[in-house]
C-alpha cells in the first residue's frame, strides 16, 4: 500500500484549549497584589483530548501560560473550575 495511502492509526489526538478566569479574583494569586480579571484567557494545545483543567499534572504549565501572557503568578493548586473555564476550540 503506497504511503499516501496509510492507516490513520499512528497518528496523535490533539486538542487546542481556552482556559478563561470566570470572575476578577486575586484568590487564585500567589501574590494577593495581583488581580485576575474576567475575559483574560491563555491557549493550550494537549496531546489527548482530556480537558486540562480536570489533569492535576497540567496545572503548573497552565499557570506558566498566565505568567507569561500577563505576569500573574496564578497558584497551580487553584487551577481549577472554581476560577476558571475551560473550553475546545480545536
Amino acid at each position: 500500500m503506497p504511503a499516501k495511502f496509510a492507516s490513520f492509526k499512528n497518528l496523535k489526538t490533539m486538542a487546542l484549549w481556552k482556559i478563561s478566569v470566570k470572575n476578577s479574583t486575586n484568590a487564585a494569586c500567589k501574590n494577593k497584589r495581583q488581580k485576575l480579571e474576567r475575559g483574560m484567557f491563555v491557549e493550550t494545545s494537549t496531546m489527548s483530548t482530556s480537558n486540562p483543567l480536570g489533569l492535576t499534572r497540567e496545572h503548573p504549565m497552565l499557570a506558566q501560560l498566565f505568567m507569561s501572557k500577563y505576569g500573574i503568578d496564578v497558584d497551580p493548586s487553584h487551577m481549577n473550575y472554581s476560577y476558571f473555564n475551560c473550553e475546545r476550540i480545536g
